[in-house]
């Protein structure tokens, strides 16, 4: 266990909240394909949203988190690990291993690896622009953990359809992300699709909304083409948000887990547009109007159950998990993908991101040879009430979340994905039935980790969640 603060009785809760824009004024690459994308304009601004908690009880500090939503693809670990080091010193009285940052997803928000691609031109550099950030996320997670209040917290469940799986199976047996559909050999899309949307708000002590955290098990990447700025359907979820409840409030856009789901209409496409120009919406407005709708639905309720005084723990564990390893045929099958891209012109930024892809993979069946692989995973599971919030780093398969939820003894169970990394290991965690059909998400390029580190993974999070909930089966 890396930390672990709280009670287990009712403990009253302090609040605090702050957002800010973490977007240049200047161009900057766009994270989220395998081709470079300079930024053309701001489309909608990405932002850091941030959310202070502390749990007292007779008047001394019992439990501690601050959460950070941030419009980007993934969060590097060194990010995240220096945004705890400036704040180190900082906030009084706060221990940075109870922090976290978690990604929307949206693929057109900045690039934060200067490795990631070779050329970069005259726009805005990683390295250049990730200090920037950072010094606007510590500000704004100082305002809010300086500026936590007394007040109280109520939590629901509402339902939305967002995400749609994307791996289509065929006849054969084999599975391709986003692959043809109007074929005789289709058989069906792969997996199962979670349209739950958990809603966490939090109001002062006037009983006004405050903040909210909001998950969805859908990445924000309906626009994931463009060469301009936005945060994707988010931006348009905040702006209806704050027009409804105030202009103040802070709303934390959560990714559930999502590896195998995708916002774009699968099936029923025809009939999906036609809705759309009907409503004179776009895809993103669209889905943040079934997401504001499943939100208002749920805060309806769950406002005549505030509470003020509610059980709170936070634990944090970090632990290792085996990489997946390599046969000698994914091998070869590397080797010759290396091989083909090698030939190519790297002046070309897809060029150049395939060869790192297969290289990285390469480079791992090397090193399997000498040891086997391992993973450095951290976790945050933090309990409010009967309601528990669990992370994990990976795109991860809806498969493993069904698990959880399954066995989870929560009265109810948010799940964030792309949260809190330990390495730069972490990408797609692929289910066993996805590992046989293959395809991106779930070959060897596409995931450090299979699905024995899955089941790992899901095992940690469920004993981390029932220790919470001492007595319950």
């Amino acid at each position: 266990m890396l930390a672990s603060a709280g009670v287990a009785s009712a403990a009253e809760l302090w609040i605090g909240a702050a957002e800010v824009s973490i977007t240049p004024e200047r161009p900057i690459s766009l994270a989220g394909q395998f081709h470079q994308r300079i930024s053309k304009k701001v489309e909608s601004p990405c932002m850091a949203n941030v959310l202070a908690l502390e749990a007292r009880e007779a008047g001394r500090p019992a439990g501690q988190a601050i959460l950070i939503s941030v419009d980007v693809v993934s969060i590097p670990v060194e990010v995240q690990r220096d945004l705890r080091t400036r704040l180190g010193a900082r906030l009084a009285g706060f221990d940075t291993n109870m922090l976290f940052l978690a990604a929307t997803h949206t693929h057109t928000g900045p690039t934060l690896n200067q490795g990631r691609f070779n050329d970069y031109g005259e726009a805005m550099q990683p390295n250049e622009y990730v200090p920037f950030m950072l010094d606007r996320m510590a500000d704004a997670a100082a305002k809010a953990w300086e500026g936590r209040k007394p007040g109280a917290a109520a939590w629901g469940l509402g339902h939305a359809v967002v995400g749609h799986n994307r791996r289509v199976v065929y006849a054969d047996g084999t599975a391709v992300m986003y692959g043809k559909i109007d074929t005789p050999t289709f058989r069906g899309l792969e997996g199962w699709e979670d349209h739950a949307v958990d809603v966490l708000c939090f109001t002062d002590s006037e009983k006004r909304l405050l903040a909210t955290a909001v998950a969805v098990p859908c990445p924000s990447q309906t626009v994931e083409h463009l060469y301009e700025v936005s945060a994707d359907y988010w931006h348009h979820v905040r702006e209806s948000l704050k027009a409804k409840n105030g202009a103040g409030v802070v709303v934390l856009g959560f990714c559930g887990p999502a590896g195998d789901q995708v916002p774009r209409v699968m099936l029923r496409g025809a009939a999906e547009s036609r809705m759309e120009r009907l409503r004179k919406l776009s895809r993103k407005q669209e889905l943040a109007r079934r997401i504001v709708a499943a939100f208002d639905e749920t805060w309806e309720v769950i406002r005549a159950d505030l509470r003020t005084d509610v059980p709170f723990a936070h634990r944090v564990e970090r632990f290792q998990v085996p990489g997946r390893k390599l046969t000698d045929q994914e091998y070869e099958e590397a080797k010759k993908g290396y091989a083909d891209y090698a030939k190519r012109d790297e002046k070309d930024s897809g060029v150049f991101s395939r060869k790192r892809w297969y290289k990285s993979t390469l480079d791992r069946y090397e090193a399997q040879q000498k040891h086997d692989p391992v993973n450095t995973i951290e976790i945050h599971v933090l309990r409010m009430g009967d309601l528990v919030l669990a992370t994990n780093p990976f795109e991860l398969f809806v498969d493993y979340a069904m698990r959880i939820h399954g066995r989870s003894p929560a009265g109810q169970t948010m799940l964030v994905q792309l949260a809190s990394p330990a390495d730069d290991r972490h990408s797609y965690l692929p289910s066993e039935r996805a590992v046989k059909g293959g395809g991106y998400s779930a070959v060897p390029q596409s995931t450090p980790v299979g699905p024995e580190g899955g089941q790992i993974l899901v095992e940690k999070t469920l004993e981390t969640i029932k220790a919470l909930f001492p007595g319950k089966k």
